[in-house]
């Protein structure tokens, strides 16, 4: 006769920190599936020459091997999905609860005076659940490349204190600006405050992009 157990493991993760302020804004950058903190780094970069917050990158959770071209790999993930949104959404609450960690442990060392979550295709997912659930920890959430998933979310009216700003390419085809607008209306019609901006661009998250979210973000 089969039998079921469950077992219990503790998740790790890395955190590459590009730039350090006490007191400024702080900045949590969430990659996209499969890839790495130091790539992301890279795309961040004209955002964090600005100067004027803290950005920090946590790696995924999640590792992962990626076999597109020009080599297998592995990369890492934020979550599991399989097409079943109460899987999905248990998997995110493994994210969440590592995330509300950090935030806490970044207050108690740099003091920050706000907290930003930005995600990019899989880390926007995710990052639009995480900061329009908790408020409470976050200020401003920047969406790029990703839907909002604002079915996800208990208490909308509690989520208008978060600034949002949703950034997508016109030449996504991976996540179009049509997708990515039926999760912005969700939250224009709770009365959110949604700045939704669309680029020349395509998958990515680009020099532009990085610029304005972090001129965003400092526009507290």
């Amino acid at each position: 006769m089969d039998s079921l157990f469950e077992t219990s493991v503790t998740l790790r993760s890395q955190v590459r920190v590009l730039r350090a302020e006490p007191a400024a804004p702080l900045v949590i950058a969430l990659h996209g599936w499969g890839m790495n903190t130091r790539t992301f780094a890279r795309w961040l970069r004209p955002g964090v020459e600005q100067g004027g917050a803290s950005w920090w990158l946590p790696r995924g959770i999640l590792p992962c091997e990626v076999t597109s071209p020009p080599k297998r790999r592995i990369g890492y993930a934020w979550y599991v999905f399989d097409g079943d949104q109460d899987t999905l959404r248990a998997s995110m609450d493994e994210s969440m609860a590592y995330l509300t960690s950090l935030v806490a442990m970044a207050r108690e060392a740099l003091r920050p005076s706000s907290v930003a979550l930005l995600g990019f295709s899989q880390g926007a997912y995710l990052s639009s659940y995480v900061a329009l659930s908790r408020p409470d920890l976050f200020d401003t959430l920047v969406c790029c490349a990703g839907r909002p998933k604002a079915e996800f979310i208990d208490d909308l009216d509690a989520a208008k204190s978060v600034r949002v700003l949703v950034q997508s390419g016109s030449e996504d085809t991976s996540v179009t600006p049509e997708l990515i607008q039926k999760g912005v209306q969700p939250l224009v019609d709770a009365g959110l405050n949604v700045d939704s901006r669309t680029y020349d661009a395509g998958h990515r998250l680009t020099s532009e992009m990085a610029e304005e979210a972090a001129g965003f973000v400092l526009a507290e």
